[in-house]
């Protein structure tokens, strides 16, 4: 008993006092709106058709301006406010027995007045009254919940807080509409403006006035303060960035927009004098600063010229096991993509067939190899054919022939291979023109019936191959075939090596068709810059402990963010693999397998003619 009257009579104060904040900001959001669309109403009409009175001109105008003076949500505490705390904020079983309390006092008073008046006894009567009393009791229970506002708005940091969380997105939009040329046109809202000016003049000319020694103490009133001087997260870490850095002083920027995005947090700077190039640049000194990694710079965020850094509250994790990131029994559900790893928000997807071919490279210890596990994993269980070249001996595959999956182990056969996915790419590049489906192999599948796999040649270490030998020109030349049209003819490239270098990765035009990048910790700029085009993959990534973190691009997610791939060992793998035979063993390169006698019966159409 004692607890349950504890329950009943608490009422639990935590979720009191959010309801309270909540709804008191719910309040402020809808004057600020009414205000903005009051001013957008005013900047559509000329100056002549304004029939607005002038008394609801000046709240507007005062309440927008009111925020540059004081960040923090406005309200006034009035019986309407309270009346909204009152209905809403408590629980509803507090509510309910209100009600039924009401009910019993309209019906005992109408009751009363039955007897000693003429009134009759009637429902509807008592409705009204009832309706009355709780909304009187509502109002008294909604006085008694001003106090936490009072103290939210004594807390100056947590209601500027607030304020940049709800409401300087929306106020920001209604000042650049107060002060636009459009506005200055407007007499009833610059006369307001100008008796606002000359009020915070006089305040000022009052300030220092004052005596030294004043007898009584006044509260000083809050004067308009550069927007530098005003609290925001990590402010510290930003003044220094911007003085050390940007070689700006306090006063020079004004105070960005935060807002919280839950795993990720952004500030919304604008900052004409600050190109967008030299925010890119000093990608790295920011993380340095800031002590937190960056998930992405965003170009004209809020608007043109403004940037938003979207910043990861928490770094990746140490570790992230492969079963608990990818399920290897629902990933045929989506045969167009494969899971590469997790970033700050969500997982990393790459779409190959938007973006075709690949390259994963690192030093080692960086976890290349996990990374191609994982994708290969996946596109087993897709019916897809990988084609596994393995120059070290197969040491990394050589156990993929026994489910039926071709290897090369040497130079000589990998570049029979090579030859023969070129020779397919140009058998199917006539097949889809044939049957008029170009360039799409999933639609000649669907039309046809016919199985024709997707086909990824894995290179395992693409360096050794393109070291000078007799084949390589050859080689390269089918590669680049591949690069160029494999796309359409379901034909992709996944590659991987240790050292990036013009020599390991090819001509910078086979390096251009190659849009998927999963770059791992590099030794020097310049392999990031061939492998990546920039230097993140040697300044953003740990010098040490940096297993399984890449940078990605091509992917779901913003270029260039940091991800961490899932572990898996090289035992795993191999269960893993070996569980799963290969479903177009037999399959011949260049050839193909026999057409079914029911395709074959079919005679080939363009089905471009019925669109």
């Amino acid at each position: 008993m004692k607890r349950f009257f504890a329950w009943w009579r608490i009422d639990d104060q935590e979720r009191v006092q959010r309801k309270v904040i909540s709804i008191w900001l719910e309040s402020a959001t809808d004057d600020l709106k009414k205000a903005y669309n009051l001013i957008v109403d005013l900047s559509n009409k000329l100056v002549f058709e304004i029939e607005t009175p002038q008394t609801t001109i000046d709240w507007a105008v005062r309440l927008i301006t009111r925020y540059e003076v004081i960040k923090c949500p406005y309200t006034p505490l009035n019986l309407q406010l309270a009346l909204r705390l009152g209905l809403r904020a408590p629980a509803l079983r507090r509510r309910f027995v209100w009600l039924l309390g009401s009910a019993a006092w309209a019906s005992l008073t109408v009751l009363l007045l039955h007897r000693v008046s003429w009134l009759p006894f009637d429902w509807f009567l008592i409705s009204l009254l009832a309706v009355g009393f709780l909304m009187i009791v509502c109002t008294y229970r909604g006085y008694k919940l001003l106090p936490v506002i009072r103290t939210i708005t004594a807390n100056h940091e947590a209601a500027e807080q607030l304020f940049y969380a709800n409401l300087a997105e929306l106020q920001r939009q209604a000042k650049s509409l107060l002060f636009s040329n459009r506005m200055k046109k407007v007499s009833q809202v610059q006369s307001v403006l100008h008796a606002i000016s000359f009020q915070q003049q006089q305040a000022v000319v009052s300030i220092r006035s004052e005596p030294k020694n004043p007898i009584i103490h006044k509260r000083e009133p809050v004067i308009e303060t550069d927007g530098a001087n005003t609290h925001y997260p990590m402010k510290q870490a930003w003044e220094r960035f911007f003085n050390e850095v940007f070689r700006l002083k306090e006063g020079l920027y004004n105070v960005p927009l935060h807002r919280d995005l839950g795993s990720t947090e952004i500030f919304i700077w604008d900052i004409p004098a600050v190109s967008f190039s030299r925010w890119e640049e000093s990608l790295t000194r920011i993380e340095a600063y800031l002590k937190k990694p960056i998930f992405f710079i965003h170009q004209d965020y809020g608007g043109i010229g403004t940037i938003g850094i979207e910043i990861a509250k928490q770094p990746l994790p140490k570790e992230i096991h492969f079963n608990d990131a990818i399920d290897l029994s629902t990933s045929a559900q989506k045969p167009e993509c494969v899971i590469v790893g997790l970033n700050s928000k969500n997982t990393v997807a790459w779409n190959f067939r938007k973006i075709p071919h690949g390259i994963v490279a690192g030093t080692t210890g960086a976890g290349k190899s996990t990374v191609l596990y994982a994708i290969i994993l996946q596109l087993q269980r897709q019916n897809h054919l990988p084609l596994f070249i393995d120059l070290k001996g197969g040491v990394s595959f050589g156990f993929v022939g026994d489910v039926g999956y071709p290897i090369a182990e040497t130079k000589e056969t990998a570049l029979t291979m090579i030859k023969s996915a070129a020779k397919e790419v140009e058998r199917r590049e006539k097949l889809l023109k044939e049957w008029g489906v170009s360039p799409n192999i999933v639609v000649y599948n669907e039309k046809t019936g016919a199985n024709l796999p997707e086909i990824f040649l894995v290179f395992d270490e693409f360096a050794q191959f393109t070291d000078k030998w007799q084949g390589l020109e050859e080689g390269m030349s089918c590669m680049k075939a591949i690069a160029a049209k494999g796309r359409s003819n379901g034909i992709h490239l996944l590659i991987a090596t240790q050292r990036a270098s013009q020599e390991s990765l090819g001509s910078t035009d086979f390096r251009s068709n190659i849009g998927f990048r999963c770059i791992g910790r590099m030794d020097s700029a310049t392999s990031s810059q061939i492998a990546l085009g920039n230097n993140a993959a040697f300044e953003r990534l740990p010098s040490t402990d940096y297993a399984g973190l890449f940078v990605v691009r091509g992917t779901d997610a913003p270029m260039d963010s940091l991800t961490k791939v899932p572990f898996i060992n090289d035992m795993d793998f191999r269960r893993l693999f070996l569980e799963y035979r290969n479903p177009h063993e037999g399959y011949k390169l260049g050839f193909g397998t026999p057409i079914s006698e029911a395709i074959q019966k079919v005679e080939p159409r363009n089905f471009n003619d019925i669109f």
